[in-house]
Formats: C-alpha cells, structure tokens, sequence
C-alpha cells in the first residue's frame, strides 16, 4: 500500500532526503535480507523518534519478531498468534493502526504492554500487491499524539522493506525463509532465528526443569574497517570461522551470528556449568589452532574472548540469561582469550 499523496507531501524535504538516503542504505546491503531488516528497524525509530522498533513477519498462524531495535529488542525471536494482537488487526485490515496510549485502547492487550513497558505504538503492514506479509511496529514508552508524521514515516519505510522482501520472494518461499533465518555472509542463523530457538530451549527447560547453556564469542580487532580491508574475503572467513565452529559442535547445537563480530552457540547438552566450560575451552582452542587464510598481501591480529551463561542459574528469564552471558564476555579473563592471526603467508604453506 502506498503512502497516500497527502502524506508524502506533508513530510518535510530534509525527511524526504532522509528517507531517500535509508532507501539507497538499504538497497546497498544486498541479498541479506535479516541485515536489510536490522538496518531497516534501526532507521526507523532513528527517523521518527520512535524508542523502539520491530518488524513482524507472517508464519502461518503466527508473527514472528524478525528484527528489533532499541524498546523492542527484548521481543526478538518472539512467536505470537495473529489473533488477538494488534498487529494481527493490522495485518488483516491491511490497513494502519496507532494506539495513542495503551492503558486506554480496548484493542490491545495491557497486562503484554506493561510487560514490555509501551504506552503507544504506529502499525503500518508490509504490503506485496493485496497480500499482508507482516507489519513494521514502532514503540514509545509514554503517550503521544503522533502529530510529527510518524505514520506517514512509517509507510513509506513499510513500503521499501515491502518491495525488497517481494523481490526476495520472488526467488521462491524456501529461499526467502533461508534469507530470514541464515546469515548471508557466514551460513550460520540469524539472530532473530537463534534468539527464536533460545526461547523455545527455555521454554522447554522450564517445563522440564532442564538447563541451557550458551556461549558468546568476540573477535577483538575484527571491525568495519578490516571488514571493508579484506573485501570479499570477508565472508569467507567467517564462513570458515562457522565451519571450525560446527566441527567442534553437536548437531543440535545452535551457531548463530548476533553481530558484526560476534557470534553464540547454544548448546544442546549443559546438565552443569563444567560442561559448558568444558566445550567453551575446547571450541576456543579449536578456532584458534590454526591461522585464517588470506589470498592478500594482509596481515591481521586477532583475539577471541569468550563468555557463557547457565540457565537457570544465571537468569531467569531470555534477557536476563544473555545479560549474564554478556557480562562474562565483557570481562574474560586473560588466560581464556585466544589469539586468531589472518596470514597471508600460511595459504602457501598448507597449499
């Protein structure tokens, strides 16, 4: 659905300018579509003010939260059934919904609000043609009068993320789901798709009383800048960063990357923390055993520190259990960092 003429007219020509350059960013990126929907989120509440942002995706009988930013970031990964939620109201109407404060809105639910801690809301639905894919959400923590155009913001970048995603679909559906749920440039699960399979674990541990375990790991010194150094060899070394993962992995462990370069294992076995400790060590000095390979005449310094949490003893709940995780990352300790060099030289050696 287009943004009515009226609306687009009303936004002022920075704003225009502003949603021009977000178009050209996310045309930029490419095929990742999870990284175009990362970006898209983010743009979002950066031009309308909005505290957070979410982009909401049909599957089947439910909406899955695909991307978040900011206010909505606790809800990534989040199943919900279309019925019932205002989003749903949306995605059926195909039409734009605004709660101006929840606390008096009969159409959505107060008690998941308050949880989240949201008072008001923009929903505008992803359109291809008269077909509802799912919806671009934006949050605000107090009530407002959405008198900033917001809604016609919304629409406009509804209608971009819109058009991309039709273009992804157009490679067919099992393509477009991989595009969701894989990481473009390592194979390994998007974040939105690794946070899905982490609540779904908790889940099943709290019913169970079971436990899970999760590793993070940072690659220090792996930044934008040796990103844009190493080109398209680039993604190639995280696609074998992925693969000397996987090696040291069960099955039924879930790899995924959350970050520029960072990346989180969920681990199918963790009865107790020295089984998780156990793996972190061995996964470490696995990754770490041998240089990356380069084919330029580059040379990069490297250093892995690692964190892990234990559910439920170090959360009770998904944010406080990566919270934990987080902060074991943030403060490793000398003796579990690893160095990982990028050498060109040892391509010939082992060649």
């Amino acid at each position: 659905m287009a943004t009515p003429e009226f609306e687009r007219n009303s936004l002022s020509p920075a704003t225009l300018l502003a949603l021009i350059d977000a178009q050209r960013d996310l045309a930029r990126i490419g095929p990742d579509f999870a990284a175009v929907m990362d970006t898209a989120s983010a743009e979002a509440a950066r031009l309308t003010g909005a505290e957070g942002a979410v982009i909401e995706l049909l599957e089947g009988e439910e909406i899955v939260y695909r991307a978040a930013y900011g206010l909505a970031e606790p809800q990534l990964g989040l199943r919900m059934a279309v019925k019932g939620s205002l989003s749903g109201l949306c995605l059926t109407s195909k039409s734009t919904a605004i709660c101006l404060d929840s606390e008096e809105d009969p159409r959505v639910n107060v008690a998941a609000c308050r949880r989240v801690g949201l008072r008001s809301m923009v929903i505008v639905p992803l359109l291809f043609g008269e077909q509802a894919a799912g919806v671009l959400k934006l949050l605000w923590s107090a009530p407002r009068p959405f008198d900033q155009n917001e809604a016609a913001i919304a629409r406009t970048l509804a209608d971009m993320i819109a058009a991309l995603m039709h273009h992804a679909a157009l490679q067919g559906e099992e393509q477009l789901r991989r595009q969701l749920t894989r990481d473009a440039a390592s194979g390994a699960a998007t974040r939105s798709f690794l946070y899905e399979q982490l609540r779904a674990r908790l889940d099943e541990a709290e019913k169970k009383g079971g436990h899970v375990g999760v590793m993070l790991m940072r690659i220090d010194g792996l930044d934008r800048s040796t990103r844009d150094r190493l080109g398209n060899e680039f993604p190639q070394m995280l696609a074998e960063i992925v693969r000397r993962l996987s090696a040291e992995c069960r099955p039924s462990d879930v790899i995924g990357r959350i970050g520029l370069n960072e990346f989180a294992v969920i681990f199918s076995v963790a009865g107790r923390r020295s089984v998780v400790q156990s793996q972190v060590t061995r996964i470490g000095q696995m990754i770490a055993s041998r240089p990356l390979l380069l084919q330029q005449k580059l040379s990069f310094d490297l250093s892995l520190n690692f964190g892990h949490a234990l559910y439920p003893e170090d959360g009770a709940n998904l944010m406080e259990f990566m919270g934990s995780a987080q902060a074991a990352l943030a403060a490793c300790p000398e003796p579990e960092r690893r160095d990982l060099s990028l050498r060109p030289d040892a391509l010939r050696a082992q060649s």
